[in-house]
């Protein structure tokens, strides 16, 4: 029979999955690590207290925006993923993929459009936003590094949305798994409502 400190645990990792999600859909905040420890902090909960997996955290996000969302969130969902397609069609005939909580469904006020690209190397793409003077961006490299983190990101806005685009090798596109949630151009246009044509490919300058 489970002992009552199993049952504390069980209630404290709902706690916190839930607060994470919160702070994850209203504050905008995109490291679910991060989430977890502001969560503790705020419940006032030990830093050894065990942890709710992503996957908890991600079903407290779609319970969160299942409740919460209302006509205007969801035209802004509209919208973002809209933009979506539109820089994924504007850099083809790159590999790209909308990743993330706009994908999901669960992108709230402060979230940002969440897109991977496979490169031979994000040189190139930079090359590629350079000859495009319409478009400022922001280049960021992850202090990590490593298979789990791309090699740089670009973050920019496409007609008033926050589009982050994370380049990752181009090899690293054969070891996707199939588990991980993501979606081509088509898929993304199929999300749309109603599928109209997309905007011109460079947004209004």
């Amino acid at each position: 029979m489970p002992s009552s400190r199993t049952f504390e645990s069980l209630d404290a990792r709902e706690e916190i999955a839930e607060l994470a999600a919160r702070l994850i859909y209203d504050e905008g905040i995109r490291d679910y690590a991060l989430a977890k420890r502001k969560a503790v902090k705020q419940l006032g909960l030990s830093p050894r207290t065990m942890l709710p997996t992503n996957e908890a955290i991600e079903e407290a996000l779609a319970r969160r925006a299942a409740e919460y969302q209302d006509e205007d969130d969801a035209e802004r969902l509209g919208r973002m993923r809209r933009a979506a397609a539109e820089v994924m069609r504007w850099l083809e005939p790159w590999s790209t993929y909308l990743v993330g909580h706009v994908l999901e469904g669960t992108a709230g006020p402060l979230s940002v459009v969440d897109i991977d690209l496979y490169a031979e190397s994000a040189k190139e793409v930079e090359i590629f936003l350079l000859n495009h003077p319409w478009l400022r961006f922001d280049v960021h490299t992850p202090r990590a590094g490593g298979a789990k983190e791309p090699e740089t990101v670009f973050e920019f806005d496409w007609h008033g949305v926050p589009v982050s685009l994370r380049i990752w090798p181009l090899s690293s596109e054969r070891n996707l798994k199939r588990s991980e949630h993501r979606a081509r151009l088509p898929a993304v246009l199929a999300l749309l409502e109603p599928p109209a044509s997309l905007s011109p490919a460079e947004p209004a300058r």
